[in-house]
């Protein structure tokens, strides 16, 4: 193909997309807003309310808190089922000790693989004569069953000696 050919149709492709970018301005009618907004500006959102904080506050700082918690849900329950009253025996806690360590870099590295097992797993610190001792726990579990499942649960993934402890 000829030379100037090429030209002339490279040029009448460029020509024809500027006019089919900027002739379509030419004609739009500008918005006019009958409010104070403008319709191209961006609107900032409201900031949310302060909700969570009331959830966090919800949430249980210790183990007592917790166990408590589970006994007021656990005598609901039963309530709710039997009118007969309810024994002492299936609102007892337990915890399952899975270690005693003398290191609380050690013990928080146990609790993280127990709760990567999705155990209920928290440290309580002792102080005796030989120092600090850093117990780990996994519970509380509410029943004796319950307890003593999670504790063989436990033996076996881990493979460790634990002490099932009544609260």
């Amino acid at each position: 193909m000829n030379e100037t050919l090429k030209n002339r149709i490279v040029g009448i492709i460029v020509i024809t997309a500027l006019a089919a970018i900027f002739i379509p301005m030419l004609f739009d009618e500008p918005i006019t807003s009958t409010d104070s907004h403008s319709n191209d500006e961006l609107l900032i959102p409201v900031q949310p309310s302060n909700q969570m904080a009331a959830l966090i506050d919800s949430i249980p700082q210790s183990h007592e808190a917790i166990i408590s918690k589970e006994k007021l849900t656990q005598l609901n329950l039963q309530q709710q089922k039997s009118t007969e009253p309810s024994t002492d025996k299936h609102l007892k806690s337990w915890v399952i000790q899975v270690g005693s360590f003398n290191s609380e870099k050690n013990a928080n590295e146990f609790k993280g693989r127990l709760r990567q097992k999705k155990f209920n797993a928290y440290i309580s610190p002792v102080k005796s004569k030989n120092g600090t001792k850093f117990r780990l726990f996994v519970g509380p579990e509410l029943g004796h069953d319950i307890a003593l499942k999670t504790q063989l649960r436990l033996e076996k993934i881990f493979n460790a000696k634990t002490l099932l402890i009544s609260e």
